[in-house]
């Protein structure tokens, strides 16, 4: 990502090049050669400016290479069906503390793997961890209890609708963009608890989610009937 935004800025650098010589050219009366000029600086600037576009978005994903260790959630209960989530990140300081209803907890992640030329501009596979939400175990609760559902994202001027979100673009796009060779979303759910901990990872092919303590095994076996 820091090799893509050096490259912006040298395209940038080439097309202001391209401009500065199309109005010496046009002050010397070379119109011709002006307007060729020009428009290859602002071909450049174009250039620059979209690369530029795309390192800013990579910047809210973390590059996923292997298996890795993502983030932490320990869940406090507050009353029947509602606990306290509490989520930090490990590869950044990330934190956040929202509120659940439900049974159970949701975690979604966002993935982006690269192909190709991509990977000689130092594009990997990259992740972005999106939202958390509760979820009901029974389909009833899940229809009419009032749901809850939170961002995960950490610089959301790059997400609004009405802005560049590159991981939308590329799933919007994927058939005629050869540097990408897969984008997906990734979930997970396991029960909360009073008191349990979970550790999550992702890797190539998705979140991870294993038990911490005690707590979360003991909620674990139970939800799953052992």
């Amino acid at each position: 990502m820091q090799l893509l935004t050096f490259v912006s800025f040298l395209i940038a650098i080439i097309g202001l090049a391209f401009t500065v010589t199309g109005i010496k050219r046009l002050i010397q009366r070379r119109f011709l050669s002006a307007a060729g000029h020009e428009f290859s600086g602002l071909l450049f600037l174009l250039l620059a400016s979209s690369a530029f576009l795309l390192a800013s978005n990579l910047y809210t994903y973390q590059r996923l290479v292997y298996e890795q260790a993502v983030a932490e959630i320990g869940f406090h209960k507050l009353a029947d069906q509602q606990f306290r989530a509490e989520i930090n990140a490990l590869d950044s300081d990330f934190q956040q503390t929202v509120n659940l209803n439900g049974d159970e907890w949701q975690l979604d992640a966002q993935v982006l793997m690269w192909q190709g030329m991509a990977t000689l501009l130092g594009l990997d596979a990259n992740y972005r961890l999106h939202r958390i939400s509760g979820r009901y175990l029974d389909i009833t609760d899940e229809q009419q209890q009032p749901r809850t559902v939170y961002s995960l994202i950490k610089k959301l001027e790059y997400i609004e609708d009405d802005k560049f979100d590159l991981w939308q673009f590329a799933h919007d796009n994927q058939s005629w963009l050869q540097w990408i060779d897969a984008v997906y979303g990734s979930a997970v759910f396991l029960p909360m608890s009073d008191g349990a901990r979970y550790n999550i990872a992702i890797s190539r092919t998705g979140l991870i989610a294993r038990p911490a303590n005690d707590e979360a095994r003991k909620a674990v076996s139970q939800w799953i009937g052992l």
